[in-house]
C-alpha cells in the first residue's frame, strides 16, 4: 500500500470517527436474547485499486438489514444480514448467513461462529465494467462487555472467498477474467445509544481485502483494498 493511500485511509477514518463521534451516548445494553431486526444507516468508503485512470477512493452510502435469533435456553444462534453500499461509481452488494455460538461470563460475553458469505462488486466508467464476486465461509468472534456503564461490543471477521474478477468494455469486445482463493478480514466496534428513544448502536468498522481484481487497460490482476464503514443501527423489532 502507498504512502498516498494510507494518508487518504487516515484521512477518511478521522472523518468517519467525527461522524461516529456525533450520536454516541451511554445507555444500558438491551438483551441479545431472543429476536432482533435492525437496520444500519452508514458511510461507506471503499478505498479500492486504480480503475480507468480513477484512484479507487469513494465516499458513498451503506444500508442493510441484520436478523438474529437465540434460541431460549440454548447459546446457539442463527443470524443473517443483506447489505448494498453505493457510492460514485461503485456498488456491492452483500449476504450473510451465520450460525453462533455465546457463552456468558458474568457481564460479558464470548461468540463464535461460521457460515457462508457472499460480496458482489460492481464498478463503472465509461460503461467498461469491473465486477469482483466473492463467494464462500465466514468464520466471526465476538465479545461483549461493559465498561463502566458503557455497553461496548466487538466483532471480528475472517472471510474465506472464491474471487472471480471479470472485465468487460463498453463495446464487449475486451474482456478480461481472473481467479483466486483469497481472504478478507474485518473488525466492528459497537456502542449502545437511545436515538429518539428508540435502542440501537454506533457502529465503527474497517474491512482489509487482501485481494481485489483489477485491469490495467490490457491484463487482469489482483491489488489489495481497505473499506471503512461508520454510523449507527437501529432496532426495527
Amino acid at each position: 500500500m502507498t504512502k498516498t493511500r494510507f494518508e487518504s485511509i487516515l484521512r477518511i477514518a478521522v472523518a468517519l470517527v467525527g461522524f461516529a463521534a456525533v450520536t454516541w451516548s451511554a445507555s444500558s445494553a438491551h438483551a441479545v436474547e431472543g429476536t432482533e431486526l435492525t437496520s444500519r444507516k452508514a458511510i461507506w468508503a471503499p478505498l479500492l485499486p486504480t480503475y480507468q485512470g480513477d484512484s479507487g477512493d469513494s465516499v458513498g452510502f451503506l444500508t442493510d438489514i441484520r436478523g438474529h435469533h437465540r434460541f431460549d435456553g440454548y447459546r446457539t444462534s442463527v443470524e443473517g444480514n443483506v447489505t448494498y453500499a453505493v457510492s460514485d461509481n461503485t456498488e456491492m452488494y452483500g449476504f450473510d448467513a451465520i450460525i453462533r455460538d455465546t457463552w456468558t461470563f458474568g457481564v460479558q460475553d464470548l461468540s463464535a461462529g461460521t457460515g457462508y458469505s457472499q460480496m458482489e462488486w460492481k464498478q463503472e466508467i465509461g460503461d467498461n465494467e469491473l465486477d469482483n464476486s466473492y463467494r464462500g465461509a465466514v468464520v466471526v468472534a465476538g465479545w461483549e462487555t461493559a465498561f463502566g456503564r458503557r455497553p461496548v461490543w466487538v466483532d471480528l471477521r475472517l472471510g474465506l472467498y472464491d474471487l472471480d474478477g471479470q472485465f468487460v468494455s463498453s463495446d464487449g469486445l475486451t474482456t478480461g477474467s481472473n481467479n483466486k482463493f483469497t481472504t478478507t478480514y474485518g473488525i466492528d466496534v459497537k456502542h449502545d445509544i437511545c436515538v429518539w428513544g428508540i435502542p440501537g448502536r454506533t457502529v465503527l468498522g474497517i474491512d482489509y481485502l487482501a485481494d481485489y481484481a483489477t485491469w490495467d487497460g490490457a491484463n487482469m490482476g489482483f491489488d489489495d483494498a481497505v473499506v471503512l464503514k461508520a454510523g449507527f443501527e437501529l432496532l426495527l423489532y
